[in-house]
């Protein structure tokens, strides 16, 4: 049996993104090999600073925090120890994140089944962990009690090796998309030629180069959909600006759907569900060069923009004036899409030790 230990967060609870989404598919799909357990447990846990991350995290008072940790984790998965047998592999699907505290379920399972694989998912950016509070030491010390090391792109697999990860010990695959849910379908409620683009996400999103870029292009409509970061002093709306704050997700994929383009300035990315479930929603990606996106886009389905405004403006104008273009690099977004299908995840997942 394949375990999956996975987080529920209230961002993405019930929604067809998430990663107990994937987990739900998997279980659909595959009943007799994969088993979810979702936890809600979080410690809201300071560790911005370094200092601060040592005196909580290091070898003097750890102790505590793994008990703390632990208490919930062995009643959420009291069942799953009852039954564990060296041929079961347990999925941390939440490594890398202090406040889930997956590291300590792992060391648990190390000293209590041995021989029991133990495989983690980290899906942050290196940027973005350190920004957390993680460095190299911290790295490397969750990584002794786990046996493979997945990343959902290049950018973090290279970012592993270099700090001293083993190469061998590291696997790259894709984020996954629902392809029953996000689908393309154009419903564009107006006839207007003007070009449609949409902004989605907050994470490591550069926001004032965006209002830039926004200002520099008052010749297409923009939608921002700006989750719970509010944008009103940094973009103002207008006739060609509307921006929305949090919204459901059906509510979002109409706006997908009455898009042509999805606009991303980011300052790095690894896996990005927006990316994926907007090449799925046949939207031509206007995009950051940075991070892993060319891991999921390419030249036919992406402009790729250094992080200036200038860019960004050069590659909306462009496609804003070459319309065949769009069409084609919207049809390529959705063929590319095709890679990032559960059924590629549930293959990725059987071979990992093949």
């Amino acid at each position: 049996m394949n375990y999956l230990l996975v987080q529920q967060w209230p961002s993405t609870k019930g929604n067809h993104a998430g990663m107990e989404h994937m987990c739900d598919l998997l279980v659909q799909l595959y009943p007799q090999e994969y088993y979810k357990i979702a936890t809600d447990h979080v410690f809201n846990i300071p560790t911005r600073k370094h200092r601060l991350t040592k005196v909580l995290f290091g070898k003097i008072d750890q102790w505590r925090y793994t008990r703390l940790f632990l208490r919930g984790y062995i009643k959420k998965c009291h069942k799953m120890f009852e039954n564990l047998s060296t041929s079961d592999v347990v999925f941390l699907l939440e490594y890398h994140l202090f406040a889930s505290g997956q590291v300590h379920l792992a060391r648990y399972l190390k000293k209590h089944f041995p021989k029991t694989k133990i495989i983690a998912l980290s899906h942050l950016s290196p940027s973005r962990l350190s920004q957390i509070g993680f460095n190299k030491e911290i790295i490397l010390e969750w990584e002794k009690p786990i046996d493979v090391q997945l990343t959902l792109g290049s950018s973090l697999t290279s970012y592993f090796k270099s700090i001293g990860i083993p190469t061998e010990k590291i696997r790259t695959g894709y984020h996954y998309v629902d392809h029953s849910y996000y689908q393309a379908e154009r419903s564009r409620t107006s006839h207007s030629n003007r070009l449609k683009a949409i902004v989605i996400g907050n994470l490591q999103r550069n926001f004032k180069l965006l209002a830039t870029v926004v200002d520099k292009t008052p010749f297409i409509d923009w939608t921002i959909c700006s989750g719970v970061i509010n944008l009103s002093e940094s973009i103002v709306p207008q006739s060609n600006v509307i921006i929305k704050g949090y919204i459901d997700e059906d509510s979002l994929k109409k706006l997908m759907a009455e898009s042509d383009i999805s606009v991303n300035i980011l300052d790095d990315t690894v896996g990005s569900n927006v990316i994926t479930t907007s090449m799925a929603m046949g939207l031509a990606i206007i995009v950051s060069d940075v991070g892993s996106i060319r891991d999921y886009c390419n030249q036919k389905n992406a402009l790729f923009c250094n992080n200036s405004a200038d860019s960004f403006v050069k590659a909306i104008t462009y496609i804003s004036q070459n319309p065949s273009q769009l069409k084609q690099m919207q049809a390529e977004s959705i063929r590319l899409s095709s890679k990032f299908n559960i059924e590629n995840i549930h293959h990725w997942f059987q071979n990992l030790f093949v």
